[in-house]
């Protein structure tokens, strides 16, 4: 066989095999220079903003909650205290009677 033969025959073989790569790299080239929807702009440009509002959202709501919190608990443990004190006071006032009256006989 005819070295110089073979040659043609493998470039040959070699350029239609790169006619459907170069038609590939045509077509994702005018994928490239596609402009993007409206949507997707908006939620490029704004996404990052909106997650740190509704993160900064929670964490106020989130401080706001423990707050609240912690005061209603503080304000029901002085009833609770301002309560036993006022019955403390009561049954120390009946055992200051109760011996009152087991002197007197």
């Amino acid at each position: 066989m005819n070295p110089a033969l073979g040659l043609s025959v493998l470039r040959r073989r070699a350029a239609a095999a790169a006619v459907p790569r170069i038609a590939a790299a045509r077509q994702a080239r005018s994928y490239a220079t596609k402009q993007p929807s409206p949507v997707a702009q908006f939620y490029k440009t704004f996404t990052r903003p909106i997650g740190k509002v509704l993160v900064l959202a929670v964490f106020t709501y989130q401080v706001a909650y423990w707050t609240w919190t912690k005061l209603e608990a503080d304000e029901h443990r002085a009833e609770a205290d301002a309560t036993i004190a006022a019955l403390e006071s009561t049954v120390n006032e009946y055992k200051k009677t109760k011996d009152g009256k087991k002197d007197m006989p």
